[in-house]
C-alpha cells in the first residue's frame, strides 16, 4: 500500500533547558490508519534548505510505505535554538533521547523508532544506540566510524589531516553561521541569528588540542564499548570512503544482529554512489525498518552477514568499478590467507628518505570518491619502493593490508607513509590503498613514545581496507616515504627516515581462489523525484608542482533550488608545501553559503587558515551579511603546541 505524505516543517520540541529542537515530520497521511513507527535522523545539516532534497527523497519514500520520517536540526543549527558547541556532544545525544520520548507520546506514533544516517547521521545513530533508549529498535549507519581519533577527518595514523582540516570543517564555519529561516521560525529569527553568531565556538581549535586518542575522542566512539550497541544494526560503507575501516571493525566486533554491505563508492549515498555501480538503499532502508519496527516478514534478515563489491580490474578509483557483488559469511572471511612479503625479498634500491615533501600528490584525497588518481611513477621515484616480480596468476586482496617496519629517524619525531600500488606491465603505478603512522605512536594511538634519534624501532599499522584483484603479469609495490601530501600534515621539522628491509614486511589479506565466483545481484539505485533540485555545479582539483612550492587546490560549488528559496555553497581550499621544508605547509579554505528569496537574502563567509612548526597556528574568520549589508565579523586566532609532532 502506498500512502500520501503530509509534511510538517514547523514542529518544535522543548528541552529541559528551554532550547527548542526543530523537527520536520514526514507522515503517512492516512487518518484512522495509524499509528506508525518512525525513523529519525539527527544532523546539523539544515533540514529546510541545504538538505531539503536528500531529506525529501528519503522520508517521503519511507512515509509512502507507512514509516514516518523525523528529521532533527541539532541544537544551534537550522531552525533549532541554542548553540552547537562541538560535534557529538552529550547535549546533542540527550536532545535526541528527549525527542524520542516526545515521539513516543504522539498519537500518530507507535513508539517503535529507528535511526539512520550517512556520515554525521551514522555517527549519531551509533551513539544513540550506545545509550540504549527503550524506543530504539534498530539503526542503519552509512559511512561512519568506530574510532573518532583513528578513523575520522581530524587525524590519520596519529598525525593531523591536512586537506581534510579544510574541506568539511570550512563548510561548517559558514553553515553554522547561517540563520534560522523566518518562514519556519517566525519573527524571532533575527534574535536567534545574532545569538548564534555571537556564541557559537569554532571547532578546529578543540580538535587540534587533542593530539592522541584520549577521553575526548573515545566519547562517542563505539570501540570504547562495542557491547553497548544491542539493537539490530545495518552497516553500509564503500571501498573509496575514508570510514570503511570503521564499517568493517564494527562488523567484526558488534555483538548485536548486523548486516553489512561494502560497495565500490566513496562518501556517497549508495543510490547515487561514485564510482558505479550504485545500489538501491531506499528499498533496503524501508525493508530494514519495516521488519524491525513493525514486524514485516520481508526477508531482510535473510540477507547474508556481509556483502562486498569485489573490484576485479585496475584502476580502482575511476568513474565505474569493474567487478561484482559477493557474499561473505563472516568478517574477516574464513577462506583467507595472509601473504607475508618480506621487504628484503622485493626489488628495491634505497632504504632512506629525506624528501621531497610532495610525495603522495598523484592521489591527493583521503576519501577518493571516484576521483581518478594519476600515474604514481614520479611519486614512486621519490620514495623507497619494494616491488614484486610479475604475478603468475591473479591475486585478490580483501581487507586491511598490514605494514610492519623497523625504522629509524634522525630526529625525535618522524612519519612513515605507505602506498600500496598495482604496477601494470608498462610500469605505471595504480593506487590500491594507503596508510601512515606518526612515529610517536609505534603501536597504539593512545600511547605516545617519543622516538630516540638513530635508534631503530618497530612500527606497525594498517592501510585502509580494500578490495582489489591484481591481474596476472602485473606487480605489487609498496612505496614508503616520510610524506603523504596533501593528506597528512607533516612533522614539525625536516627528518631522514631509514627502513631496515630485513626486518620489515607487508602482510596482505588474500582470498583463496573460489570454485565459483559466488556473484549475487544487488538492485541498482533508483532515485525518487523531488520538488526541489540539488546540483553539484563544480568540482575541480589540481596539483601544481613548481620549484620550492607545490600546491593542491580544490574548488566546489553546489546549488539547491526550491520553489521559494535558492541555497548556494561555494568553496575553495589549498594546501601548499615547498620541496624540502615540512614547516612550510600552509592550509587555507574559504567557503561562502547563501540563502535567497525575494526580499530576503543572507550569506556567511567562513575562512580557516592553518600553518605549523612547533605550534599549530590557526585562524578562523566568520562574516555574515543580510541583504548585502555586513552584520557580523569576527576572527579567532590561537597557537596550539604540537605535543606529538
Amino acid at each position: 500500500m502506498s500512502y500520501p505524505v503530509r509534511i510538517d516543517r514547523r514542529v518544535f520540541v522543548a528541552m529541559s533547558d528551554g532550547t527548542r529542537i526543530a523537527l520536520t515530520l514526514y507522515l503517512p497521511d492516512a487518518p484512522g490508519d495509524g499509528p506508525f513507527p518512525a525513523v529519525v535522523e539527527s544532523i546539523p545539516y539544515r533540514k529546510d534548505d541545504q538538505f531539503f532534497t536528500p531529506d525529501y527523497l528519503t522520508y517521503t519514500y519511507l512515509a509512502e510505505r507507512g514509516i514516518a520520517g523525523v528529521r532533527i536540526d541539532i541544537r544551534g543549527t537550522g531552525a533549532s535554538t541554542g548553540v552547537i558547541n562541538d560535534e557529538y556532544t552529550r547535549e546533542e545525544m540527550a536532545d535526541t533521547v528527549a525527542v524520542f520520548e516526545w515521539l513516543e507520546s504522539q498519537d500518530w506514533c507507535t513508539g517503535n523508532l529507528g535511526m539512520w544516517g550517512i556520515s554525521w547521521g551514522g555517527f549519531s545513530a551509533l551513539q544513540t544506540a550506545m545509550l540504549r533508549p527503550p524506543q530504539l529498535k534498530a539503526i542503519a549507519a552509512m559511512h561512519a566510524t568506530h574510532d573518532r581519533f583513528s578513523s575520522d577527518v581530524h587525524y590519520v595514523g596519529g598525525s593531523a589531516h591536512a586537506a581534510e582540516q579544510l574541506d568539511w570543517p570550512g563548510s561548517m564555519v559558514a553553515a553554522n553561521g547561517l540563520p534560522p529561516d523566518p518562514e519556519i521560525v517566525g519573527e524571532g529569527w533575527w534574535h536567534e541569528w545574532t545569538e548564534r553568531l555571537e556564541q557559537t565556538p569554532q571547532w578546529p581549535f578543540q580538535w587540534l588540542r587533542h593530539q592522541q586518542r584520549d577521553d575526548y575522542w573515545l566519547h562517542g566512539s563505539p570501540c570504547a564499548d562495542y557491547t553497548s550497541i544491542q539493537c539490530p544494526t545495518l552497516l553500509i560503507g564503500g571501498w573509496l570512503d575514508g570510514y570503511v575501516d570503521g564499517m568493517l571493525a564494527m562488523t567484526e566486533s558488534l555483538e548485536c544482529p548486523t548486516r553489512t554491505i561494502i560497495g565500490p563508492w566513496g562518501h556517497h549515498r549508495p543510490a547515487t554512489g561514485v564510482p558505479e555501480p550504485t545500489m538501491d538503499h531506499y528499498d533496503l532502508l524501508a525493508r530494514w525498518f519495516g521488519h524491525h519496527l513493525r514486524g514485516d516478514e520481508n526477508g531482510v534478515m535473510d540477507l547474508p552477514p556481509v556483502t562486498v563489491f569485489v573490484r576485479t580490474e585496475p584502476p580502482f578509483d575511476g568513474p565505474r568499478s569493474t567487478g561484482g557483488w559477493r557474499v561473505e559469511e563472516s568478517w574477516p572471511p574464513q577462506d583467507m590467507d595472509d601473504l607475508v612479503l618480506g621487504l628484503d625479498d622485493l626489488d628495491h634500491d634505497r632504504t632512506s628518505w629525506s624528501g621531497p615533501q610532495w610525495v603522495g600528490s598523484h592521489a591527493p584525497f583521503w576519501d577518493r570518491a571516484g576521483r581518478l588518481s594519476t600515474d604514481s611513477s614520479e611519486d614512486d621515484a621519490a620514495s623507497m619502493t619494494f616491488t614484486t616480480a610479475p604475478l603468475e596468476e591473479p591475486l585478490e586482496i580483501l581487507g586491511i593490508p598490514q605494514v610492519t617496519a623497523v625504522v629509524s629517524t634522525d630526529q625525535p619525531f618522524g612519519l612513515v607513509a605507505a602506498r600500496l600500488l598495482a604496477v601494470d606491465p608498462d610500469g605505471r603505478g595504480h593506487l590500491i590503498c594507503r596508510g601512515s603512522r606518526n612515529l610517536v605512536f609505534p603501536r597504539d594511538l593512545s600511547e605516545p613514545v617519543v622516538p630516540v634519534p638513530g635508534e631503530p624501532s618497530e612500527v606497525s599499522f594498517g592501510l585502509l581496507a580494500t578490495s582489489a584483484v591484481i591481474p596476472a603479469g602485473w606487480r605489487i609495490r609498496l612505496a614508503l616515504a616520510g610524506a603523504d601530501f596533501p593528506v597528512v600534515w607533516p612533522p614539525k621539522g625536516k627528518f631522514t627516515l631509514t627502513v631496515d628491509p630485513a626486518r620489515s614486511r607487508i602482510t596482505l589479506p588474500v582470498a583463496r581462489p573460489r570454485k565459483e565466483a559466488g556473484w549475487v545481484d544487488m538492485p541498482a539505485g533508483v532515485v525518487p523525484s523531488s520538488p526541489a533540485r540539488q546540483t553539484r555545479d563544480v568540482e575541480e582539483w589540481t596539483v601544481v608542482r613548481a620549484p620550492d612550492e607545490n600546491v593542491f587546490r580544490m574548488v566546489t560549488a553546489s546549488t539547491e533550488v526550491q520553489p521559494d528559496l535558492v541555497c548556494t555553497s561555494d568553496q575553495w581550499w589549498t594546501v601548499t608545501v615547498d620541496d624540502h621544508d615540512p614547516t612550510s605547509t600552509h592550509a587555507r579554505t574559504f567557503c561562502k553559503a547563501s540563502l535567497e528569496r525575494p526580499g530576503w537574502a543572507v550569506s556567511t563567509e567562513g575562512t580557516i587558515d592553518i600553518s605549523a612548526g612547533d605550534t599549530f597556528d590557526v585562524m578562523v574568520e566568520l562574516v555574515a551579511r543580510h541583504n548585502g549589508e555586513e552584520v557580523f565579523r569576527r576572527r579567532w586566532e590561537e597557537s596550539i603546541p604540537r605535543i606529538w609532532a
